[in-house]
């Protein structure tokens, strides 16, 4: 039995190799080639539980969160982000594996870890995973259920396709872009529960607090959110222009 199992492992090792996630080359180690090593930047325990940014980037003196809170696990700076994007846009499903286990054990991390009821995702529109092939986002969280042993259910979708949010010019943009574009399906009950929602990047955290919004108006208790990747703001005068919307 176990030398069928190692000819199974053989034989999709080489029907479907493991690429790097930062070089795309072909590797026999999981994530990184040896050359590339773990490129991803992780974010320091140390930042602020509402918007989920570090101290010295904070942005809640600019905007309103509808989620209860924020779990952030890496920066989203070049290597971190071309990484991700191989398992996003390139189909190289081992990322969404390397992602997904280290946003469960940063959850683990986090007092309420054990008491979640739901996890659930932002989700994509069906043209988009169609174009796709998968909902990356949807993958993250099956995979985190997994990992915890909590079930994961779909709760939110979209009834319309709206403009992407990075097309959106300014913070004020994409807080309006995002809303009404989410609904909760009709039956789902979340009523009086703790739920962990799931995205793979969050920038202004516009989309995950309208999405926490929609959960909240269904019922739900509490909302925290986490993503995989966070966008920082970029310099001073971001935070300028930030101030004056």
């Amino acid at each position: 039995m176990r030398l069928f199992s190692n000819f199974i492992e053989k034989a999709v090792a080489l029907l479907f190799p493991n690429r790097c996630l930062n070089c795309q080359k072909i590797t026999t180690l999981k994530y990184f080639c040896k050359a590339c090593g773990d490129v991803t930047k992780r974010i320091s325990l140390k930042i602020c539980p509402d918007c989920g940014l570090p101290e010295k980037h904070c942005a809640c003196r600019w905007n309103f969160y509808y989620f209860d809170e924020m779990i952030s696990c890496f920066e989203a700076d070049e290597a971190t982000k071309r990484s991700f994007y191989s398992f996003k846009f390139g189909g190289n499903l081992s990322g969404g594996k390397f992602f997904s286990l280290e946003m469960a054990e940063r959850l683990k991390e986090h007092p309420d870890y054990l008491d979640f009821e739901i996890i659930t995702s932002v989700p994509s529109h069906r043209s988009t995973t169609a174009n796709r092939g998968y909902d990356q986002v949807k993958v993250l969280a099956n995979n985190i259920a997994k990992i915890l042993k909590i079930k994961y259910t779909p709760i939110l979708y979209q009834p319309k396709k709206s403009p992407k949010q990075h097309e959106s010019s300014n913070i004020a943009e994409r807080f309006l872009n995002v809303s009404g574009k989410y609904s909760v399906l009709k039956g789902a009950d979340v009523k009086d529960k703790l739920i962990l929602l799931v995205d793979d990047i969050k920038t202004t955290g516009a989309t995950l607090s309208q999405c926490a919004r929609e959960l909240k108006l269904a019922g739900a208790k509490r909302v925290i959110a986490i993503s995989a990747l966070t966008v920082y703001p970029k310099s001073k005068a971001d935070k300028k222009e930030n101030e004056t919307i």
